[in-house]
Formats: C-alpha cells, structure tokens, sequence
C-alpha cells in the first residue's frame, strides 16, 4: 500500500511540474506565430508544386481570420486546417499535449491517443506473425528499439529466417538510426545466409525512419554505382527554387559475394518513407524484383522548428524524386508485380505476395 502510495504522490508531483511549465510557457502573440508559421513553409516547403497549393492565397486567406484577440485553439485549428490541405505525412503541429498530423485524415491527438498511434493505415494484408509460424523454418530477431514515439513500445527491427529451398527471409519493421547496430545485423544476416539460393527482403508494413544506415544491405547486392534517386532542397527566396540537384547513389561493396543473387521485395501500401528509398535502391539492381501493392508515396526529408509560442512543426524540405527525375510524391512505387492479400487470406494463414516471391525465385 505504501509503494502505491509512493507513485500517487510522485504522480501528483509531475502533475503539478507540468502544469506550472504549461502556464509559464512561452506564448508569443497570435498574429507574431501566425507570421513565423506561414514564413517558415514559405521559404522552406518543397512540395507545394506536387501539393497544388498556392501559398499566396493561403495566407490572404487565414490572415484574415488572425487578431491579436485569437486565441490558442483558434489558432492551432487555423494551423490544422492548413496542414489538412497539404495532406503531408511529414507534417505536424504540436503543442501542449496536443499533435496534429498531416496526412492520415485524422483528428488531432493527446498524449493518450498517442499511446495507440501507428503510422501504418489498416489494410491487414500483412502479418509478419503469419510469416513466422507458416513460411519460416526458422527464425531469430535483433536490434531491439526502444521507442517513445509513435509508434511507442519496445519491438525487434529484423526478423531473419529460412524459407523452403534454401531461400533467405529478413523484414525490417522500420529503418532505424543506430548505424553500428543495423551494421552487425546486416553482417549476421548476409554471413549466415551466405548460401542461399535466393533472397526475400519484406518491408511491408516498414514505418521508415533514416535510410543511410540501411544503405549498406543494398550496396552488398550491386555490382555497380547506380544513382537511386535525385533530390533537392528548397531555396528560401522563392517557393518554387530549388538547390542544384544532390545525385544519390549505392556504391558496390568491394567483398561483395551476393552481386549475381536473385532478390524479390516485398512492398505493401505500409512500406513508406526511408523504406520507399530503399526500395528505390533495390529496384536499381538487375538482380530484383518487387511483388506486393503499391507503396505509400512519401519521400521528403523534413525539418523540425519551434514558433516563437514553442510549438513544434515539422515541414518537408526536400523534393526527391527517382533515377529519372520523376516525382513519386503521392503516387508511391509500383511493384513489378501487383499482388495483394486479403483479410481473409491472412485469416486462413496464407500470403500470396511471399508465395509468389517464392516462386519467382525457384525459377
């Protein structure tokens, strides 16, 4: 009882704390935050072209609406109404125990909500606990993330495994930024399965997150540099100027054994982000081949800043578009091949996106 006791008062405690700092928060004034939010998506948004918006006329619009009377509700509404006709799932506004995210046509969310959030939509096509116990012979997991963002928990980042003749499964749940650990789970992966006939790498249902430190899976299957996508940061002196183009490329790993190795991925309407990139990467190898539904259609690099009031935004600053220089930015990578479960085939134990990896593969 006593323990109990304990955590209601250190509760009551954190209570108390966070509400003096609520209070005492830095607030600004309505018109002062309005102007440095309109501002800094004016002189740092890459995507109002691919978004069709016409940021001039967004602002004679809202300015409007804003007096030195507006309040903070009307005010971070004003915000979410804008971010709800960006529809960019790397944007959000977030205040005191409040976060909107642009995108996924939801309202905004407290600290409880986001307790449940996922980035990943319902669509019930895949699931990796399926894999497990129906397609894999064996299997083991590694790089355990502890996240206390969306989405919050404690997961594994890869599961690897076999699959009936003497094929190689790894997914990646999400592409994490712990470079030595991503390094040594590669390395284990590619030494144990050294003898494979054949790869699958599933990133369906992958949420994203830094796309460099996985670099290195795809550089272990090219025999060659192969730019992968094109990308540019926006200029601040017009919204639709850009830097010179940055060419990013895979380079081949020197002690490569894997260069002439048949490869299918898997890609679902979840696979988004820094997974889509690396799908780019991959599809640039002769070797690969991609099976699944199309991708989420999400590739901007982002920047994360405080208005004067310290609410947080985050904003897309980079176009990046594909090898060709064509903008995937809501339309998303379309497989080679187009298959999609069902509930129902997930419900009876079947994935017909890996089967039909499979098969391609023993061919």
């Amino acid at each position: 009882m006593k323990r109990y006791l304990k955590y209601l008062i250190v509760f009551i405690i954190l209570l108390i704390v966070g509400f003096w700092f609520y209070l005492n928060r830095e607030k600004g004034n309505p018109v002062e935050n309005f102007e440095a939010f309109f501002e800094v998506f004016e002189e740092n948004y890459a995507l109002f072209d691919v978004k069709q918006i016409d940021w001039k006329s967004e602002y004679e619009y809202y300015s409007e609406q804003v007096t030195e009377k507006t309040t903070d509700d009307e005010l971070f509404n004003i915000f979410q109404e804008i971010l709800v006709k960006l529809n960019d799932k790397h944007c959000y506004i977030y205040r005191f125990n409040e976060i909107y995210f642009s995108g996924f046509g939801l309202s905004s969310l407290n600290y409880l909500d986001l307790l449940s959030f996922d980035f990943r939509v319902p669509t019930n096509d895949f699931s990796l606990k399926l894999i497990e116990n129906e397609y894999l012979t064996e299997f083991e997991k590694s790089l355990k993330v502890k996240s206390f963002l969306p989405p919050i928990g404690i997961r594994k980042v890869f599961t690897t495994g076999w699959l009936k003749d003497s094929i190689a499964y790894l997914h990646m749940t999400e592409m994490s930024n712990k470079s030595d650990e991503v390094h040594k789970s590669i390395s284990s992966f590619l030494e144990k399965y050294q003898k494979a006939n054949g790869f699958i790498i599933d990133i369906r249902d992958n949420i994203g997150g830094y796309s460099l430190p996985v670099k290195e899976l795809a550089e272990n299957f090219t025999s060659k540099k192969r730019i992968y996508a094109i990308s540019r940061l926006r200029n601040p002196d017009s919204i639709y100027s850009f830097q010179e183009p940055d060419y990013w490329k895979i380079k081949p790993k020197t002690e490569s054994k894997y260069c002439n190795q048949p490869i299918a991925i898997l890609v679902n309407e979840n696979t988004q982000s820094a997974a889509e990139l690396f799908t780019l990467m991959m599809k640039t190898i002769p070797t690969v081949k991609v099976f699944g539904n199309t991708t989420s259609g999400v590739f901007a690099d982002t920047h994360i800043g405080k208005l004067p009031n310290g609410w947080e935004y985050r904003l897309s600053i980079r176009k990046t578009n594909d090898w060709n220089d064509s903008s995937l930015e809501d339309i998303g990578i379309a497989p080679d091949t187009l298959i999609v479960n069902t509930k129902r085939d997930i419900e009876n134990g079947i994935d017909n996106v890996i089967e039909t990896a499979i098969k391609y593969l023993q061919n």
